[in-house]
């Protein structure tokens, strides 16, 4: 088992070197994509081989090159048609980049390809973070934390495509020929010509939601098509493999683009999780708390963690202990 890991570790540092092979990478993500400690591993291998990484000077140079073409902070409003890089290349620009901004961006734009044609640009926010960007057709895109979101280099009005990974509040530009614009999750796709939503589709979760502000989309799904209106929250359950709509209250699924904590009713352990994700830090319920439990949160400011969880302790009876990034939540 040691030897298999230490062959796995040796992978990931050409990956994150952009010297591995696509027989390599695809031995590496097989162990990555088998289980969730395997993931969890890796970032961990990531985050040290970025500590501790000295970019080569050409890096450097592709870096310099492809910041001066991309907008990273505040949004894109316009977005060149980038050339096209081979793997290795790719991979490499990623990794300066993630060495550059590391601490205290709001997001961080790479260039990747499993292939050398096509070239996707991907936009990525760590736990803790939250970005917008503008695509070239003007769409307007909010990547909540732990989120991914892809699209090609060759996006552009007629060719109106993204894939998403985690959460994401879209305000989607109508075109003037109604070329619609795709959303594609790992469960389904949302169908968009001009629109407000809220996409939530972590890989993890037992549960994907679409949630729509203003005007229609269509959520399509193994040759079922199903229309969402304002005011609707469409839920699949990924053990179940169904959908469940819902009436709520849609404003407050996009308050988390403005600092906000507000649901109407949500779960105590879904609640966990979104706190988690949103400071960065990993929140164990004790066993003796109802994880199902639901409840009414309304939080208007950029509180810390500790701060959300002392006004928390005021709606419902529980303590926490804070031990550095672990936090433990009990009854009182």
């Amino acid at each position: 088992m040691e030897l298999e890991k230490e062959n796995i570790h040796r992978l990931a540092v050409h990956y994150f070197e952009g010297n591995i092979t696509l027989p390599e990478e695809e031995e590496l993500f097989r162990f990555v994509n088998a289980c969730t400690d395997n993931y969890e591993m890796f970032r961990l291998w990531e985050k040290g081989w970025m500590q501790s990484a000295v970019p080569a000077q050409d890096v450097v140079s592709e870096w310099k090159h492809l910041q001066r073409r991309v907008w990273i902070q505040g949004g894109m409003p316009e977005m060149l048609r980038p050339k096209r890089y081979s793997l290795r290349q790719a991979v490499a620009v990623a990794a300066v980049i993630v060495v550059v901004l590391l601490g205290g961006s709001y997001g961080i734009f790479s260039l990747f390809s499993k292939q050398a044609d096509p070239a996707y640009f991907a936009l990525v926010t760590a736990y803790g973070e939250k970005s917008r960007v503008m695509l070239t057709d003007g769409t307007v895109v909010w990547l909540n934390a732990g989120s991914t979101l892809r699209y090609a280099d060759n996006f552009n009005a007629k060719n109106r495509v993204v894939e998403l990974e985690g959460e994401a509040y879209f305000e989607v530009e109508k075109q003037s020929d109604k070329t619609p614009f795709l959303v594609k999750t790992g469960c389904y796709d949302v169908v968009v010509k001009g629109t407000k939503f809220n996409v939530t589709s972590y890989p993890e979760d037992p549960f994907s939601a679409t949630t729509l502000l203003e005007g229609a989309v269509d959520v399509l799904y193994q040759g079922r098509q199903m229309e969402v209106k304002p005011g609707e929250m469409l839920c699949f359950d990924r053990e179940k493999k169904d959908f469940t709509c819902h009436q709520v209250q849609a404003s407050q699924y996009r308050s988390w683009i403005e600092g906000r904590v507000e649901y109407d009713e949500i779960a105590l352990g879904e609640l966990a999780v979104r706190l988690s994700r949103k400071y960065d830090v990993k929140i164990h319920l004790d066993t003796t708390l109802d994880k199902d439990a639901t409840f009414r949160v309304t939080l208007r400011n950029e509180e810390t963690i500790d701060q959300f969880l002392r006004a928390l302790s005021d709606i419902i009876p529980i303590r926490f202990e804070r031990q550095g990034q672990d936090i433990y939540i009990r009854k009182q």
